[in-house]
């Protein structure tokens, strides 16, 4: 037996908080075990033996249980005395036994002779328990009697206790999660022995479970307790860690970091809400005690605040009409939900337990049987109350107040030069962060109402851009990712100062050999006026956030080596996270010039020499984070080459894309002038060198199919889009310098498909050409040839074929006038016979009898024809 499970028996507990030894099943187990430790001299041991039992320790057990049931009988004891009902009596009974079975750590067949030898002796037992409830003892194992003794403490001693007593309890957390684990047993019990299924643990557990209803029912809600004990080693706070306001006097109409910016930008008016708060403020309320005379629960920490505030709910719905009247256009339906989140304010606020918000919802409920009858026309009810702690009450309000000022807000940030849009974008990701939390803690549908609400608002892909587009790096369009279990995953609150201490500057870091210098020499074509040029300073521009990206945080040490990777690693985490949120084309777009720009960039990086990142530590760390950032957001269809890196091909590869990219504006920019259209020539000229590099291992062109793309991504084969076009276009050949130097880069010669797919065959499976001729050769001869000279086939065709002519000659017999003709050649000789037969007979002059006929039968004589 588990050292654990000793430490959990009624002593222990009892041991552990006081007000057990006050309780009735104390009492009655104390007076049980007084008759178990007395050994007497009664020797029973013949008694048992014919049971089969030869353990020792079990025929003493059962001498002693022999002993507690005489003496019951007896009437040495009167349990009438300690309980106040017979009605718990045998669970009593079953409770002593069970800790003493766990003591003793007996295994299930001494259980078994145990429950037998006590099953027989009922005679005992009914003089002990109500006379309609017969004590019964079931067969189980040592396991699902510890489960039941857990269920036992739980509900016998802990279920009815008061608060001060879950405090004691709180003091050892073994203790309190014991507690807990009887509540989920209970529960677990309920699910696990639905009515009707029979074994041995569920007849136990469903007839305990039957007389524990007898007390449920006196409860207004078991949940707050169930609560209550779920939430004892969570200390109840605000999302911020903020600790509870438990005086109930606080007054605040909305959230005071909201209310701020509200009042700073002078648009906390815009609503009804705020001064509809302020109002329900001035109705009062002191209790008297016919407001609360039904709340009886022990559990409640909060009692005079709660009748209270409920008596201020009170005086507020007997005056609803007139109050709801002073708004204008305030829809009534509006009305009931600004006062059902103001009482979550107040409650919320208040330092009570589950118990004391159940009860103030008990206490409404009547309320509202009664105000049913009413005169007033509008009325408010706590329809959706699902059992609500606290935190969540301060969360359903924070969040709806924030949606009812949220066209305010998003006015506000339409502001350019509004001083407080940092802090309005700051609030929004606050709240976008509650969201992510409420959803993935509404198991219960708490915060069913407020999760429709802000998805009704912010599902649409539109409201979502613009907060993009006006709070960026927030992670904003993440919210209805439902991969992600935070808003932001790969950020985690730090200091920035700390974060920029440790990425040092690396302006005099001399490095080993740096790649891409050696375009050093290249005219820098990236002309600002360019599309790529655009999206390239979106892609590398700096981080601006108060958030450390601590994805990137293992690249920190080899900062020093490799400078500037740690902050090309942020901004590309960035720069992944706003494509996750792209669609379609855009998104394919964007990837594309993410892969050309992060290779571009690594190769600034000093010290990245090899070109497999396997053969660097840098790299290897750098795409391991890549792909674990793609895999969080989901991105499936943009990936980067780690294998045999070669960057001055991938800068070949960006040269081209981007060309591609800027040949519309290019083109449509008409003529230029001076030296800047010397300089778009130049740049012309440059791509042309690297087009005609490439253009034989990117297109494949056919006759009559026009060019194959076989690297779409850089490279397109429309010969619309070569060189020479734009050559032409700018008129570069008025340029002396250019004139001589631009050679036309044509595409590859087209060749037949149909030519080049047998060319493509002969060479490499050659046999598929000769298919044909073979199977024109075989089928002749060789063919003929197997099937004669397979002894099987000749048997089989010469059975057949005397089958068939069979077959042919009964068809001719049965169904063609030959047959009638064989039949005709044997009648024909019975027919000479009976002629001369008739001859002789007409020869006698036989007469015939010319009697009645028509009282006989007509007999026709039949012969075949």
């Amino acid at each position: 037996m588990s050292k654990l499970r000793n430490n959990f028996t009624l002593s222990d507990l009892a041991n552990k908080c006081n007000f057990i030894r006050k309780l009735d099943l104390y009492k009655f187990y104390e007076e049980l075990d007084k008759l178990y430790k007395d050994e007497g001299n009664h020797n029973l041991y013949d008694m048992f033996s014919h049971l089969g039992v030869e353990d020792p320790d079990v025929i003493k057990f059962l001498k002693k249980i022999t002993r507690i049931l005489k003496g019951l009988s007896n009437q040495e004891i009167s349990v009438d005395k300690l309980t106040k009902t017979k009605n718990n009596n045998c669970t009593y009974f079953k409770y002593w036994l069970y800790d003493k079975l766990i003591i003793h750590g007996l295994q299930k067949q001494d259980i078994k002779i145990i429950s037998d030898f006590l099953n027989s002796k009922k005679n005992y037992l009914d003089k002990i328990v109500s006379s309609n409830k017969p004590c019964k003892f079931y067969k189980l194992n040592l396991n699902d009697i510890y489960e039941l003794k857990n269920i036992f403490d739980y509900s016998e001693i802990f279920h009815d206790a008061d608060i001060s007593i879950y405090d004691e309890i709180l003091k050892d957390p073994k203790y309190l999660n014991y507690l807990k684990n009887g509540l989920s047993l209970y529960r677990r019990g309920k699910i696990r022995c639905l009515s009707g299924k029979k074994n041995e643990y569920c007849n136990e557990f469903n007839e305990y479970a039957n007389n524990c209803n007898n007390y449920e029912t006196r409860l207004p809600y078991l949940s707050c307790r169930e609560k209550f004990l779920s939430s004892l080693l969570k200390k109840d706070t605000t999302s911020k860690g903020e600790p509870l306001r438990g005086d109930g006097t606080n007054e605040d109409t909305l959230d005071s970091t909201l209310y701020k910016l509200l009042e700073k930008d002078k648009i906390v008016a815009k609503t009804h809400i705020n001064e509809f708060y302020k109002a329900l403020n001035t109705y009062n309320g002191t209790y008297t005690v016919n407001t609360c005379n039904l709340l009886t629960d022990n559990l409640m920490k909060e009692k005079d605040a709660i009748c209270n505030l409920f008596r201020r709910v009170e005086n507020i719905l007997e005056k609803w009409d007139d109050f709801v009247s002073k708004y204008d256009n305030l829809d009534p339906k509006d009305a009931c939900d600004y006062l059902n989140y103001w009482i979550y304010g107040k409650i919320g606020n208040l330092d009570g337990s589950p118990c004391d918000i159940d009860n103030f919802y008990f206490l409404w409920h009547k309320h509202s049987i009664y105000e049913s009858k009413n005169k007033n026309k509008n009325k408010c009810f706590n329809e959706k109350y699902y059992g609500f702690n606290t935190e969540e009450l301060r969360n359903k309000k924070k969040v709806f107040d924030f949606l009812v000022y949220y066209e305010s807000i998003k006015n506000k940030l339409k502001e350019a030069k509004n001083e407080c849009k940092k802090d309005y974008c700051s609030y929004i990701k606050h709240i976008f962060e509650l969201y992510k939390i409420m959803e993935w803690k509404n198991d219960s549908h708490s915060y069913k109402e407020e999760l429709i609400l802000f998805q009704n608002k912010f599902s649409s892909n539109k409201e979502l851009y613009y907060l993009e587009e006006n709070c960026p790096d927030m992670c904003l369009g993440f919210v209805f990712n439902k991969k992600l279990k935070t808003l932001c995953p790969f950020e985690e609150n730090t200091s920035l100062k700390l974060t920029k201490e440790k990425v040092k500057q690396c302006e005099n870091l001399v490095s080993n050999k740096v790649p891409g210098e050696i375009d050093k020499n290249n005219e820098d074509y990236n002309f600002s006026s360019l599309p790529s040029a655009t999206v390239y300073n979106k892609l590398n521009g700096e981080v601006i956030t108060d958030y450390y990206y601590s994805i990137c945080e293992k690249l920190i040490p080899l900062n020093d080596k490799h400078c500037g990777i740690y902050n090309l690693c942020t901004k590309l985490v960035r720069n992944l996270k706003e494509l996750s949120t792209m669609k379609k084309k855009e998104r394919t777009d964007r990837c594309e010039y993410i892969i050309h720009w992060i290779y571009h960039e690594i190769s600034k990086i000093p010290n990245i020499i090899s070109e497999n990142i396997y053969e660097s530590v840098a790299l290897r760390e750098f795409f391991n984070i890549v792909y674990n950032v793609l895999r969080k957001l989901d991105i499936t269809n943009c990936f980067f080459n780690t294998i045999n890196i070669n960057f001055n091909e991938h800068k070949e590869k960006k040269y081209l894309h981007d060309y591609f990219k800027n040949y519309d504006k290019i083109k449509n920019e008409g003529a230029c002038n001076g030296e800047e259209c010397k300089k778009y020539c130049k740049y012309v000229l440059f791509i042309n060198e690297i087009y005609g590099k490439h253009i034989n291992k990117c297109c494949y062109c056919y006759k009559s199919e026009g060019c194959k793309e076989n690297y779409p991504y850089y490279f397109k084969c429309d010969d619309n889009y070569n060189p020479h076009t734009l050559f032409k276009k700018l008129k570069c050949n008025n340029f002396e310098e250019f004139r001589e130097k631009f050679k036309k880069a044509d595409t590859p010669m087209p060749e037949d498909h149909y030519v080049k797919r047998l060319a493509y065959i002969s060479l490499n499976v050659p046999h598929l050409l000769n298919r044909d001729n073979k199977k024109s050769s075989i089928i002749p001869d060789v063919v003929s040839d197997k099937i004669t000279s397979d002894p099987f086939h000749t048997f089989a065709l010469g059975s057949f074929g005397f089958l068939g002519v069979l077959l042919i000659l009964f068809i001719l017999y049965r169904f063609t006038p030959m047959g009638s003709y064989f039949n005709n050649r044997n009648t024909r000789n019975k027919e000479s016979y009976f002629e001369n037969f008739e001859h002789q007979f007409l020869e006698h002059n036989v007469q015939f009898n010319r009697g009645n006929t028509q009282n006989r039968r007509m007999r026709i004589a039949y012969h075949q024809a």
